[in-house]
């Protein structure tokens, strides 16, 4: 069978393996996994996540289709895997530099929607206008091990731990095609060394506060939600750091994100001395300036340069609209208005289309690749099949 290897097992890699076809023999390669102890090298685990209508490069009609996709995905495991931690949630939107829904490709797809009465926002909101409609959320943790469980029923995929510093390390894996999806990673990864990735430090706090019962998001001029998870905790955020990297908590940032939350729900009290916290977190998000890259190519490989196709699929946080908080210093990229980047909103759009572009290498004649006789693989394999019982399969 064709031999695909994903790089990468977070929510882009672990979508992508599980939405390419199943005779396809998937080998998913990373060094941090769900149900690892909690580290800061990825970003996956620390998300909001909360569904929103925004992607990573404004109304482009390809991010658009890929999240009106996503959205009825999650929808129907609102409705059929509880296991998957995905829930139905009011959302409550708002915008605080303008007073219109006039640009908001979204505005007739989500259900439920409607423009608020000036009565029901928030004095302390500062908002110019309140959207509300029925939107959906998930807890990153558990949606992860629902992925991974589904991965580890699948007779065709293996998982490998290894550090990647170069995808010429994964040649003795025979791959006909490697899937890059290693988020920030591809500004280090070599050959890839992408220039327009660039970490972004991410800080929330998670709260117990059973009483929250809907999304609140405010984006515009300042960034701020208050994001129930239906198990009686609540994340409210949040800052977006660009180029920065550092895992301690900042307390100064601590105290402008209760107070901040508070302006957006009452129920979040105003002193951060006075949350429930359950922990603190902080994330270094995958920041693509020009937003997300998904398109084929093909690299030259090993100390032999042999041809192997790449799929490129990272960059889910967009650093192109920029807003400032006057009380921080750091700029605020804006993702309307998906809390955390738009990783989880796009990966069901981002594995398909990952899919068809894999099967244009190995199925179709778009980007031909001279195979060996008999092998039903690419060349690679006549260099490095004899390596690949070294694998070490979790």
């Amino acid at each position: 069978m064709p031999n695909v290897t994903v790089v990468g097992a977070g929510v882009f890699g672990l979508t992508i393996a599980l939405s390419l076809p199943r005779h396809y023999d998937v080998i998913i390669v990373a060094r941090d996994m769900p149900g690892d102890p909690d580290s800061l090298d990825w970003a996956s685990p620390w998300a909001g996540a909360g569904f929103g209508g925004g992607g990573t490069k404004p109304n482009d009609p390809e991010e658009m289709a890929m999240l009106k996709a996503a959205f009825r995905y999650y929808w129907t495991l609102s409705e059929s895997r509880p296991e998957s931690s995905v829930k139905k949630m009011r959302d409550v939107y708002f915008r605080d530099n303008v007073a219109t829904d006039a640009d908001l490709w979204w505005k007739d797809f989500m259900p439920d929607y409607r423009i608020m009465d000036p009565s029901e926002l928030p004095p302390d909101s500062n908002a110019k206008i309140g959207i509300t409609y029925t939107s959906l959320v998930l807890t990153p943790s558990i949606y992860l091990t629902y992925l991974t469980s589904l991965l580890h029923a699948s007779p065709n995929v293996t998982f490998v731990r290894k550090t990647v510093s170069s995808l010429d390390e994964l040649l003795y894996l025979s791959p006909d095609v490697i899937v890059n999806a290693t988020g920030v990673g591809a500004g280090t990864l070599s050959p890839v060394n992408d220039p327009l990735v660039e970490p972004v430090r991410g800080q929330t706090i998670v709260i117990r506060q059973p009483a929250i019962d809907h999304m609140t998001l405010r984006s515009g001029i300042d960034y701020c939600y208050v994001i129930p998870r239906g198990d009686g905790t609540a994340v409210i955020g949040g800052i977006k750091e660009h180029g920065k990297t550092s895992p301690e908590v900042n307390p100064e940032i601590r105290k402008d994100i209760a107070f901040r939350a508070n302006q957006l729900d009452p129920r979040v009290p105003a002193n951060v001395d006075a949350l429930d916290v359950v922990r603190d977190i902080v994330g270094i998000r995958p920041g693509r300036k020009g937003g997300m890259r998904l398109e084929a190519e093909i690299l030259q490989l090993g100390a032999n340069k042999v041809n192997v196709p790449v799929v490129h699929a990272y960059g889910q946080f967009s650093c192109d609209s920029l807003g400032h908080h006057p009380s921080l210093t750091s700029l605020d990229c804006l993702v309307f208005p998906g809390a955390g980047g738009t990783g989880y909103a796009l990966s069901p759009g981002v594995g398909r289309k990952v899919a068809l572009l894999v099967d244009d290498f190995i199925m179709g004649d778009k980007f031909p690749v001279p195979r060996m006789a008999g092998k039903g693989t690419t060349a690679v394999a006549s260099t490095v099949s004899e390596e690949k019982g070294r694998c070490e399969v979790m």
